[in-house]
């Protein structure tokens, strides 16, 4: 039986995957017959808010996705930075779709603490596809706070596993090892054990 929508579009950069990231997923695939995910910021890895590479991140997003034939998974580098929140950013992002799936996306779900629409976008662009926001206060987890998590080690690993699929849970030392790898997180740890003395 046909969904709603032929095909969907999630963006995100999975610093690291979530339970929060997966209900937004999981949303577009109610609605969705086939959803196109990007993992942003795909050139971008050993700095504060990108420590994780692109293959790690497709990495868990496949172990969590890869028998599901709907899902399509593909990398996206910035166009010119991940700060770059402009209307040239969502032509970019509609043409990369363009070169996977061969049209616009009939919906652009997406994560916002607030009901307004993307600013990615302009209407031209998006006269076709609709938005679907999903409240991300609904799942109150982030990226961010997964990676601190990861920095206490073994006093917070359970906590950290409590906000990721436990298909994830065996890749914990690879993952929390590529993080402690980045000075930002090596120099966080050093804060924290001081912080707990």
């Amino acid at each position: 039986m046909s969904k709603a929508y032929d095909c969907g579009l999630v963006v995100g950069r999975f610093q690291t995957l979530t339970i929060g990231h997966e209900y937004l997923i999981e949303s577009a695939l109610r609605l969705c017959d086939r959803l196109l995910i990007f993992v942003g910021s795909a050139q971008e890895y050993g700095t504060e808010r990108n420590p994780l590479n692109v293959n790690t991140r497709i990495k868990m997003l496949r172990e969590v996705y890869d028998d599901d034939k709907r899902v399509i998974i593909q990398p996206l580098v910035d166009l010119t930075n991940e700060n770059d929140i402009s209307e040239d950013w969502g032509k970019y992002v509609l043409e990369n779709c363009r070169r996977y799936i061969y049209k616009n996306p009939e919906i652009f779900v997406f994560g916002n603490d607030t009901n307004k629409g993307s600013s990615w976008f302009s209407d031209e662009d998006l006269e076709n596809t609709s938005q679907l926001i999903v409240n991300r206060n609904k799942i109150p987890i982030s990226g961010t706070k997964l990676r601190e998590l990861m920095v206490y080690g073994d006093i917070k690993r359970s906590e950290w596993m409590s906000w990721v699929n436990p298909k994830l849970h065996k890749f914990y030392e690879e993952i929390r090892s590529e993080l402690m790898s980045v000075p930002f997180y090596q120099k966080k740890q050093i804060e924290l054990i001081k912080n707990l003395e």
